[in-house]
C-alpha cells in the first residue's frame, strides 16, 4: 500500500513539473525508475494514465480523473507526514520519568536532569517514584529506571542494564568503637545489618537484617548515625568517608552489587526529545563506575 502511494506522489509530480525527467529532479530519483514505477502503477490499476511523448506528458482520461480525485487528498497526507517528522524532532513537550525514590534523590539524578533542563529549555520533566515496574504505555510515562532485579510487567519493553555498582560494608566511627569492629564477615550476624531490600535478598549468605528500606539514601543516613552496619554501593561510601562519617569494613572489599534496568516503549520512531534522555541516562549511570 505504502509503494503505491509513493507511486501517486511520484505520479502527482510528473504531472505538476510537465514531464518524467523534471520530476525525477524533483524527487531526487534516476529518470528510468520513475519511468519504471509508473509503468509499474499504471499495471496496478489496470490503465494508462499517461501519453509518453519525446517533448512532454499528456493524461489520459484515466489520469485525469486520478489526478483530481487524489491531488488534494495526497497533498494534506504529505503534510501530515511532514508534520509528523518535525514533531518528532520537536524538543518541547513534556517527557515522564519512573524512578525509584532513592535515585530520584541521588546527586547524580539531580545533576542529570538539571543539564537536560538546561539543554532543552522547552520540554519539560515529570518524575514519578516508583519501585516496581508500571505499564508504561498504560500509565503514559516514557521511560522507567527499576533495580535490575525487579521484573518488568511487559516483556516486548526494551530493557538495557547499565552497569552495576559494587557495594561494601560500612559504619559509622561512633557504632564502632562503641561495638568493636568486625574482624572477618564471619563476625556480621553479631551486629545489627543495614541494607536495601533488594541488595539483601541478592546476598547468598544468611544474614538477618534489623533495617530495609527500598530507598538507600536512609540506609545510609541511619548508617552514618550509628544505628548499624551497613551494606552501600561503594560511591554512596565515597561520597561522606572524607568527611569522616563512614569507614568501610573488610578493606572495601566488595560484597554483592546493585544494578539498575534502564525501560522503555520499543516504538519504531522514539521522539528525539525521549531518545536524547535515553543516551543521557547510559552515558550518566555507566560513567560512575568508570575511572
Amino acid at each position: 500500500m505504502m509503494g503505491q502511494l509513493d507511486d501517486l506522489n511520484l505520479f502527482l509530480m510528473t504531472v505538476r513539473h510537465q514531464g518524467i525527467s523534471a520530476a525525477a529532479k524533483a524527487a531526487g530519483m534516476p529518470r528510468s525508475r520513475v519511468s519504471r514505477r509508473l509503468q509499474e502503477l499504471e499495471t496496478a490499476l489496470g490503465c494508462q494514465l499517461l501519453i509518453r511523448t519525446t517533448r512532454h506528458i499528456e493524461l489520459t482520461e484515466n489520469g485525469r480523473m486520478l489526478y483530481e480525485q487524489t491531488q488534494s487528498q495526497l497533498d494534506t497526507a504529505n503534510r501530515a507526514m511532514v508534520r509528523l517528522r518535525e514533531r518528532k524532532m520537536q524538543m518541547e513537550g513534556a517527557l515522564r520519568l519512573a524512578v525509584p525514590a532513592a535515585v530520584a534523590s541521588s546527586p547524580t539524578f539531580i545533576a542529570m536532569v538539571e543539564a537536560y533542563l538546561q539543554r532543552f529549555p522547552r520540554v519539560t520533566l515529570e518524575v514519578f517514584y516508583h519501585q516496581r515496574s508500571v505499564d508504561l504505555q498504560r500509565e503514559r510515562i516514557d521511560i522507567q529506571l527499576l533495580p535490575s532485579e525487579a521484573e518488568v510487567v511487559n516483556l516486548d519493553y526494551v530493557r538495557q542494564s547499565l552497569l552495576p555498582f559494587p557495594c561494601c560494608w560500612a559504619a559509622a566511627p561512633s557504632y564502632l568503637a562503641q561495638h568493636g569492629i568486625p574482624r572477618d564477615k564471619g563476625e556480621l550476624p553479631r551486629h545489627a545489618l543495614l541494607a536495601s531490600r533488594y541488595i539483601a535478598e541478592s546476598l547468598q549468605q544468611d544474614l538477618t537484617f534489623r533495617f530495609r528500606s527500598d530507598d538507600l539514601h536512609i540506609v545510609q543516613q541511619l548508617t552514618c548515625q550509628g544505628l548499624g552496619i551497613g551494606l552501600l554501593p561503594k560511591v554512596f561510601v565515597q561520597r561522606v568517608q572524607a568527611q569522616g562519617l563512614l569507614e568501610p569494613l573488610f578493606e572495601g572489599r566488595d560484597a554483592g552489587q546493585v544494578g539498575l534496568s534502564l525501560i522503555y516503549s520499543p516504538r519504531a520512531f522514539l521522539p528525539e526529545k525521549t531518545r536524547q534522555m535515553i543516551d543521557l541516562i547510559r552515558d550518566t549511570f555507566n560513567g560512575l563506575n568508570q575511572g
